[in-house]
């Protein structure tokens, strides 16, 4: 089990690392709850409401 541990960690910490050196834009938190907003609006329309 530990080394279960210690290989998720090694894993974990390469992708925390991976993360932060990427230079990609970003989506800013409006983007994504502008986003989140539209799918519900389109999810309301489609369905009845009870």
């Amino acid at each position: 089990m530990a080394a279960d541990a210690n290989s998720y960690d090694a894993w974990f910490c390469a992708q925390v690392e991976a993360a932060l050196q990427d230079a990609r834009a970003g989506t800013s938190q409006v983007q994504v709850m502008q986003a989140a907003q539209a799918l519900i609006d389109a999810k309301r329309q489609v369905e009845p409401k009870s």
